[in-house]
Parts: structure tokens; C-alpha cells; sequence
């Protein structure tokens, strides 16, 4: 039986996509949990997951009335967070990563919508070995205001200082989305959120298309250099 990362998609229109790809590459089962869709979200990591990565989503993470299987998400991640479990959260997942393990989310003064580039810290890092400011492709209006207690931040932009964020040994959260591509971005504006309404931008899509090789090159291989830690 391969090792198996358990994808909880909180949005019809944010699948693994390239993330899910890559991790197939080098051994991997994803098993989706389309939450979104009302499959049931427990509040414990299933005793055949190697891994969770906890995706985006158009809410934000503690809006629970708007997405009632939210609860039992935060709860499973912080099972993950207490049991050492490997997780890997995009975006909204990062969010209520946060959020579950005791730190902070907010709506951003500044969305971020479009290519950006973050920034390492100082902070050494097995997985994400960043030596310098990096692109990403991003989609959100809400950010992580203050990280839980004991994170290391690894990465940071302009408009949202904690961009990556390392729980544990091996438990990474992501406020961009490594998984995207141009063919996502043209169903997120289609299905234009609030973060994208209120960005003033009519579309991104170019030049996330123009920038797909770079995005490509810079987070494959950290994305499988943190499947290759979970199976080592």
C-alpha cells in the first residue's frame, strides 16, 4: 500500500492540482476529502495517512457558518500538530493551521492577487532551502497575523509577513498556492471571489501564465523534497 496524503479540499475550484502531481511522481496516493461537497471531515487524522495537506478555499478560516466542516478541520490538524503528523497547508490551510494551533488570523490590509515574490528569513530550513526572494502565485485577502506558539517563520512578502511557516519537524504552511496554474486562475476569475473583486485587478491570468516555468522550477522539487522527508 503507497503512503498516502490526505488532501482536504474546502472549494470545488481548488484541487491539488501540480502539488498533487508532483507527490504522485515520487510514490504517493492522494486521497482527497472534498469537504466543499459535504464528505465528512473528522476530527482526527485516519490512522492510514501519511500526511495532510489542508487546501484553499474562498472563506476565511474561522468562518464556520459559511462552511460548517471547518471545526472538525482545525481539529484534525491539530491532532496532526500534537501527534507529529506531516502536514503541508496551502492558503487557506495555512490559515487554519494557524488558527488551530493557537495563533492568529485577519482580513490583510492588502490583498495579494497575482505573481508576488517572498522572501527568506534567516531561519535555516531542511525543506525550503530559499537563498533568495522567490515568485509565487497568489489569491487571498485574509493572512496569518501571528503564528502559534514555538512556529519558525521561513519566508515573508511585502504585503503579508508570514508567508511560510514551519510547525514541528515537518509541518509547513504556505500562504501562496504552489499547486495553481493559469488554467485554475481562469476558473477562480470566472468565479470571481471577494478577494478578487476588491483587488481593483481585472485579471492575472497572463501573467501567471508568463510566470508558470519559473513557479514550476522554484516548488517542485521543495514540494517533493517534503514528500521525500515524509517517506524517509
Amino acid at each position: 500500500m503507497k503512503p498516502t496524503v490526505l488532501a482536504i479540499q474546502n472549494d470545488p475550484t481548488d484541487p491539488p492540482h501540480l502539488v498533487g502531481r508532483w507527490l504522485i511522481e515520487i510514490g504517493f496516493d492522494i486521497e482527497i476529502l472534498r469537504a466543499y461537497d459535504g464528505e465528512a471531515v473528522p476530527t482526527f487524522v485516519p490512522p492510514h495517512i501519511s500526511a495532510v495537506m489542508p487546501l484553499g478555499g474562498h472563506m476565511g478560516a474561522l468562518d464556520d457558518h459559511i462552511a460548517p466542516w471547518l471545526p472538525n478541520e482545525r481539529a484534525m490538524l491539530l491532532d496532526a500538530v500534537n501527534r507529529g503528523v506531516p502536514i503541508f497547508a496551502i492558503c487557506l490551510g495555512a490559515q487554519l493551521l494557524a488558527a488551530a494551533a493557537g495563533g492568529e488570523v485577519v482580513r490583510a490590509t492588502q490583498s495579494e492577487i497575482g505573481i508576488y515574490e517572498v522572501s527568506p528569513t534567516s531561519s535555516p530550513d531542511e525543506i525550503f532551502t530559499l537563498a533568495t526572494s522567490v515568485p509565487v502565485a497568489q489569491w487571498h485577502e485574509d493572512m496569518v497575523a501571528k503564528l502559534p506558539t514555538g512556529a519558525t517563520l521561513l519566508a515573508s512578502s511585502e504585503a503579508c509577513e508570514n508567508q511560510i511557516y514551519r510547525i514541528g519537524k515537518n509541518q509547513y504552511a504556505v500562504q501562496f498556492h504552489p499547486e495553481i496554474d493559469a488554467s485554475i486562475i481562469h476558473t477562480w476569475e470566472e468565479h470571481a471571489d471577494n478577494a478578487f473583486l476588491e483587488s481593483g485587478k481585472r485579471s492575472v491570468e497572463a501573467e501567471v501564465a508568463a510566470a508558470e516555468a519559473s513557479l514550476i522550477s522554484t516548488w517542485k522539487p521543495i514540494v517533493q523534497a517534503w514528500g521525500l522527508s515524509v517517506l524517509s
